[in-house]
């Protein structure tokens, strides 16, 4: 187990689907920024059908996703959030929206944390790690972190855990 990041794409909004999708569904952005569909009838033929399209067809983007890093694993996580933890005060949004569990899912940084989030990120350039190892994490953890701000901000979208 542990923590997985990523952006969903805006190829639906910017009308770049490669095909309509399966059936007659009426399709939304959900709170996630990723694609929804409105459920005529149940059927396993019908979600099999839309996974099918979300998953490989509707974009270039292998299941519409535009970003998506492994951050780490729970222990990796649990010790960048005690490193970070040392100077609390400077991390907040890193602390209670990121790492604070290494395997939490289904939430997501909103796009109006974003530019907050970007701050505590170039905040941590200059943050030192108790140990030469923890500092090698931390640096990849940031810069990950940075490319998903990146693309967070380019399709405003959240960042998805």
């Amino acid at each position: 187990m542990g923590l997985d990041a990523f952006v969903f794409c805006d190829c639906y909004e910017k009308g770049r689907l490669r095909e309509p999708p399966p059936g007659n569904v009426s399709i939304r952005v959900a709170e996630d920024g990723s694609l929804a569909r409105e459920i005529d009838r149940v059927s396993l033929k019908n979600d099999l059908a839309w996974d099918w399209w979300q998953e490989c067809l509707a974009c270039v983007h292998v299941g519409g996703v535009l970003v998506h890093h492994r951050l780490g694993n729970i222990s990796l996580i649990g010790s960048l959030r005690t490193e970070l933890q040392r100077e609390a005060s400077r991390f907040p949004i890193l602390l209670s929206k990121v790492v604070y569990s290494g395997s939490h899912g289904g939430d997501f940084v909103s796009i109006d944390l974003i530019p907050t989030l970007r701050n505590e990120l170039e905040t941590l350039r200059d943050f030192q790690c108790k140990t030469r190892e923890s500092d090698g994490f931390m640096f990849r953890f940031r810069d990950q972190m940075l490319q998903l701000v990146a693309a967070s901000l380019s399709v405003d979208k959240p960042i998805v855990f």
